[in-house]
């Protein structure tokens, strides 16, 4: 019997994941400028979450670029089915970590692994108690990807159980 060989991807091959994320790429200063905080409370919510009627072309976009970018980076380096629900879970992981930067003064950059436990929750009960009323379910395995890849949080083994979205059908398998 022969062992089976596993193609792996080629070093710079297209299907190689790469991090996301190169921090002197991007200004990682960790204090949330007063304009950038403005620029996020003007927004608002529904602004924030790309919700219908949101202004794409608002003045406070460009103010909060520094804050954005590496947010979208991740997402778009995260391999997720592109379905309407996870799309909406992967814009609200944005808001919700923007209004928290505005909230604490604090970029992402500077949280420690407390503040980001605090954020995401031992349990998805908890991460409701913390997170705003409209964050779903959805929301909390992308925040901890944001977590893991911004902030090198990697205390996973302290979050419990995440809720496991299935493929087909769109149903949802609760596991915690």
């Amino acid at each position: 019997m022969s062992a089976s060989r596993l193609a792996l991807p080629t070093e710079d091959g297209p299907e190689r994941w790469s991090w996301p994320i190169t921090a002197h790429h991007y200004d990682s200063a960790v204090e949330v400028r007063p304009a950038e905080a403005l620029a996020v409370n003007e927004l608002g919510v529904q602004n924030l979450r790309r919700l219908r009627g949101h202004d794409p072309s608002a003045a406070g976009w460009r103010v909060i670029r520094r804050l954005l970018g590496p947010l979208e980076a991740v997402n778009s380096a995260l391999d997720s089915p592109p379905t309407p629900h996870r799309r909406r879970a992967m814009l609200d992981v944005i808001a919700v970590l923007l209004t928290r930067c505005a909230e604490t003064g604090r970029t992402f950059w500077g949280w420690t692994p407390q503040e980001w436990m605090h954020l995401l929750g031992r349990t998805q009960a908890e991460f409701h108690q913390h997170a705003p009323s409209w964050a779903s379910d959805e929301v909390r395995p992308y925040l901890a990807a944001h977590a893991y890849l911004l902030g090198s949080f990697n205390e996973f083994h302290r979050l419990g159980s995440f809720q496991r979205l299935t493929c087909l059908g769109g149903s949802s398998d609760a596991t915690g």
